[in-house]
């Protein structure tokens, strides 16, 4: 390795590898030291914000679908020409009709009632989608055993409700397609309690057949049509491309059209968080400015030697430029290691969980920490950036350095 170096790089890797000065020494490792510190904390913060905008973006997905397509003011009396039509769009998957109200559900412990979300969906679609799988249960139908209607409601309104699989439950929804405004009731058997880790759903949707929804709604159509896509197919082109097919008499939008405002706001969160703790490591730098100005002044006489042998001022001027760059690219990659290191851990076992209460306001239930190769790329280049700029001032006053004075008190 040190064969390979300039004569600059190698006298700056045995100044950095044995210092002569103990205080110079001690105060090299403290450099480090707060390199790490810093960069170990840009990285975990990072995969949080990653960890918890993808997590939440896959279990919106998860339940839900890329595209929604419905009539505005109305629910969609027939869906069947209108799904020919989407699924003759390239780069459509699946489209799935859904119904979907609000409701109040009564039990036998909670007989005053609870304001939840009704979803009705086809059981089929469990088999392509794993968190439906969970949610519909491992009998992939909305069915007891008896043939009665079944509900799948999350662990949270289960404990809220006081129910468990074979609970009879009973659901009231409003009615106006009469005109009576008459309440309509039916009755359901718990088949399965669901936990996604998606807190909205665990904590305030209820989901059943299709068939049943339509029946509790008085209705044999859907309130939206759910589309799915697939992979690698362009968002944009598809919802445009549906628009056109069924001749802009639906509303057609995707789901970061739904959650804009809060991916956005995620996204704000990540670069203030990336700006605040970058200061960390801007202040860190400090250190290697006070370790390269020790050093100049420790080896003030090997610089005068090499000044009056000729050295020119700019290879004396490489020399720190080389020791602080060696100090950083270790704190980096020190800090990456560890702090890569500690987000397996936090995610592996899952660390970072949240109370249904704490739950209810983030929409998840633990955050997984993910590390990406372009966060950790930035992390190092800003990183090494900075450590070089520390160094350039230090290493301009050493080889400014008059090898006459540097000598006159050895």
């Amino acid at each position: 390795m040190l064969v390979k170096m300039s004569l600059s790089a190698r006298i700056a890797w045995r100044y950095l590898r044995r210092p002569t000065d103990r205080l110079v020494s001690a105060v090299g490792a403290v450099s480090v030291f707060g390199l790490v510190i810093g960069v170990m904390a840009l990285v975990i913060s990072m995969a949080l914000m990653t960890g918890y905008r993808d997590d939440l973006q896959r279990k919106l997905l998860g339940g839900n679908a890329e595209v929604f397509v419905y009539a505005i003011g109305a629910p969609i009396e027939h869906p069947a020409p209108l799904l020919a039509s989407i699924l003759e769009a390239p780069g459509v998957a699946q489209a799935s009709p859904v119904v979907f109200q609000q409701a109040v559900v009564t039990t036998e412990k909670n007989t005053t009632g609870a304001e939840v979300m009704i979803k009705g969906i086809e059981p089929a679609r469990g088999e392509d989608s794993p968190m439906l799988a969970k949610v519909i249960g491992p009998a992939r139908r909305f069915a007891a055993p008896d043939g009665t209607s079944g509900v799948t409601v999350g662990k949270h309104m289960a404990a809220r409700l006081g129910v468990a699989v074979g609970s009879p439950v009973s659901i009231t929804v409003p009615n106006d397609s009469s005109g009576s405004f008459m309440p309509r009731t039916a009755g359901f058997i718990v088949t399965n309690v669901f936990d996604t880790g998606f807190y909205e759903y665990d904590a305030r949707w209820m989901f059943i057949d299709l068939v049943d929804a339509q029946q509790l709604a008085g209705s044999t159509g859907a309130n939206l049509v759910e589309v799915k896509l697939k992979p690698g197919a362009d968002l944009e082109r598809v919802a445009d491309d549906i628009s056109r097919r069924t001749f802009n008499r639906y509303a057609v939008s995707d789901w970061r059209d739904m959650n804009r405002q809060l991916f956005s706001m995620l996204k704000l969160q990540q670069l203030v968080l990336f700006i605040v703790i970058g200061l960390i490591v801007f202040v860190s730098t400090f250190n290697i400015v006070s370790t390269l100005i020790m050093t100049v002044h420790e080896k003030r006489r090997e610089i005068g030697i090499l000044s009056s042998m000729g050295e020119r001022s700019k290879n004396i001027r490489r020399i720190f430029l080389w020791y602080g760059t060696m100090v950083g690219i270790a704190g980096t990659v020190a800090g990456i290691v560890i702090g890569t290191l500690v987000c397996w851990i936090i995610t592996r076992f899952e660390l970072i969980s949240f109370p249904p209460e704490i739950a209810e306001v983030y929409f998840v239930s633990s955050i997984p920490f993910i590390t990406r190769p372009l966060d950790l790329s930035l992390i190092a280049l800003f990183t090494l950036a900075v450590s070089f700029l520390a160094t350039v001032l230090p290493a301009a006053r050493a080889a400014r350095l008059n090898p006459v004075d540097a000598l006159r008190h050895e």
